[in-house]
């Protein structure tokens, strides 16, 4: 950091000096700018990826003039708020679009537009993952709804990537995970992370820790266009043997949902005893293992990021309750903080949203779809779109009249009543609030800090539960690398 006294001129600086010119909270910075070389700096800003480009509008006033009058920052192209969810049904189907009334106006979760692929037919294969705003796909292809901009992957450098091959060792299905943070760079990453294999030797097996204390990840990179090997060191103790981690395709079907977090990247793990996270560290090629939340041994759990760091829903009966959990990661240590116990069951029986209609959120039509496509996507939509949003009367505030509390309400239900079976559809990116739907589509809104629920609408998957769901907010930026 420069001291107070430098000054800053604009017709020298570099776009890392001009970073470096950025000030702290604990000082303060005096810059002389040439105005008449306002050119020079709009050439020099323009470099900057948008997270600096933001801090140095608070360089001084006419750095901040500059930065609007140019709208060199677009934030507004930015994932702002969630506005979605985006599922699969259990059957072979294309991603379905829940959401906001102008979402469903502006944005489809239909891929039709994506090039056939021989290995699925019409079909592009299910959502893998979600990161900020863009789709990973089955058939390793990045894909962001909004902007309706893909990109194909060269092919796994792992001869047993399903489903190129008619057999495959089982490692290879559910171990796809994207890393992608616009507000840092257009470029994105994605990992694939081979589990154990099927044929290890027992013998071998059960003295052999997991995970190894060097960890071999295949990484594509959108800025190198290619697949490269790169080996993580383990930071810490390992998990166990390679006899204690189950791996197989039935045992990794629950291990869609990582989060990433402020430059690391979590991945669920299975375990005999106890399921665990890898924490990968991209910047400095470490990785360490993080047991999960005391009761998850062969309990379903749901990882995501929220507004504060990584969070996990771990489902305690399988039908109404939860707990949720915070990953503390402050002072240097990690630790997972109870943050709410969940019974949504009151609520249900008291409101009967299962048998409720509309909501503020609603379905997509296939005819807003059909019409949607057939239209190009440019940028003159994003301020039309931000301003539908506005405008649309929905809020993430649970403070109105469509919000109930649960906390004293009693939890007793009849004898005869089944208990509602719910499960959880990811978390809010940006507010500490989880999103919870009913079998048969019933879809709320809980808040974690004051145990207030909101209705939000109704999903429909008619004769098929849910495969996989991810809270989605829009990314309306144009600038996916080497996308069609």
């Amino acid at each position: 950091m420069l001291r107070p006294s430098y000054r800053c001129r604009s017709d020298r600086a570099h776009p890392l000096q001009i970073e470096s010119c950025i000030p702290s909270a604990r000082h303060h910075l005096t810059v002389d700018m040439d105005m008449e070389r306002t050119d020079v700096l709009v050439d020099i800003l323009r470099h900057l990826p948008p997270r600096s480009l933001a801090a140095s509008r608070c360089v001084c006033a006419a750095w901040r003039a500059t930065v609007d009058h140019h709208r060199l920052l677009r934030a507004d192209l930015f994932p702002l708020s969630l506005d979605a969810v985006i599922y699969e049904k259990a059957v072979m189907d294309a991603p379905i679009l829940f959401s906001r009334r102008s979402t469903a106006r502006y944005i489809t979760s239909r891929l039709s537009y994506l090039e056939e692929d021989p290995a699925y037919g019409e079909y592009a294969g299910e959502v893998k993952d979600h990161c900020n705003g863009l789709l990973l796909i089955q058939n390793d292809t990045v894909v962001n709804p909004a902007t309706r901009q893909w990109a194909r992957l060269p092919p796994l450098p792992c001869a047993c990537s399903w489903p190129r091959t008619t057999m495959s060792c089982g490692r290879c299905h559910h171990n796809r995970y994207l890393v992608y943070d616009p507000t840092i760079s257009a470029h994105y990453q994605v990992f694939f992370i081979p589990r154990i294999p099927r044929d290890v030797l027992s013998e071998t097996a059960c003295t052999t820790e997991w995970p190894p204390s060097s960890y071999a990840m295949h990484v594509f990179s959108s800025e190198t266009k290619c697949w490269k090997q790169r080996s993580f060191a383990r930071q810490g103790d390992a998990a166990g043997t390679m006899e204690d981690v189950v791996s197989c395709w039935k045992s990794d079907m629950d291990l869609y949902y990582a989060a990433y977090w402020q430059g690391s990247l979590y991945v669920p793990c299975r375990h005999r005893q106890a399921d665990f996270l890898l924490r990968i560290n991209l910047s400095n090629d470490k990785y360490e293992v993080i047991k999960l939340p005391k009761g998850c041994r062969r309990s379903q759990f749901r990882l995501g990021r929220s507004k504060k760091g990584v969070y996990c829903a771990l489902y305690i009966d399988g039908g109404c309750k939860f707990q949720v959990w915070f990953l503390d990661e402050s002072c240097g240590l990690i630790d997972w903080a109870l943050k709410n116990e969940i019974d949504l069951e009151p609520a249900w029986r008291k409101y009967s949203w299962d048998h409720c209609g509309h909501g503020p959120w609603i379905l997509q039509t296939r005819g807003e779809t059909e019409l949607l496509l057939k239209s190009d996507v440019n940028l003159a939509l994003v301020e039309e779109y931000n301003q539908a949003v506005a405008k649309d009367g929905f809020e993430w505030h649970f403070d109105d009249e469509n919000v109930v509390g649960i906390t004293d309400w009693s939890n007793k239900s009849s004898p005869d009543s089944g208990t509602p079976i719910l499960e959880c559809l990811g978390f809010h990116p940006y507010k500490e609030i989880v999103l919870f739907h009913e079998y048969d589509g019933a879809t709320v809104a809980y808040h974690l800090n004051s145990s207030k629920v909101r209705y939000l609408g109704k999903m429909e998957h008619p004769y098929s539960g849910i495969e996989i769901s991810f809270a989605y907010a829009p990314c309306w930026t144009r600038d996916l690398p080497g996308s069609n």
